[in-house]
């Protein structure tokens, strides 16, 4: 009886982790999404400010904006912010308001317009650009 018991709950569990691993997450670390950028152009780096006063802040995105997590990126000569959010329905939204791209979890502004970083953005994260009727879920 035991025996069987404990079988049952090995596969269960076996299962439950197939199931788990295989399943796509809703969010990018900051670290993933660097890597995939850095692994598609090697030359692509963050932008440094000099005096905080101009760092790149919450207040200046829809709610969700995760703090501290506005960064500058220059990207083929040209820049770009990225913003982590806590959700994908938050980087949505936020892509939405702001007729700008996102990913998972990622807002990724100053793209609409500039060539150069749409076809990065679609290229190296699949990134999207929702329309007003696009529903973010």
């Amino acid at each position: 009886m035991r025996m069987i018991s404990c079988r049952v709950i090995v596969l269960t569990l076996l299962t439950l982790l197939i199931f788990t691993s295989c399943s796509e997450s809703e969010t990018y670390t900051p670290m993933n999404m660097f890597q995939m950028a850095y692994d598609f152009d090697k030359s692509i780096e963050e932008v440094r400010v000099k005096d905080k006063s101009e760092s790149i802040r919450c207040n200046s995105y829809p709610k969700g904006c995760i703090p501290l997590s506005p960064k500058r990126f220059k990207i083929r000569m040209v820049e770009m912010i990225v913003v982590q959010y806590h959700s994908k329905k938050g980087a949505c939204q936020a892509a939405k308001k702001l007729d700008q791209y996102y990913i998972r979890n990622w807002l990724l502004d100053d793209v609409k317009g500039e060539p150069v970083l749409e076809d990065f953005v679609k290229t190296v994260y699949k990134a999207e650009n929702p329309s007003l009727e696009y529903e973010c879920d």
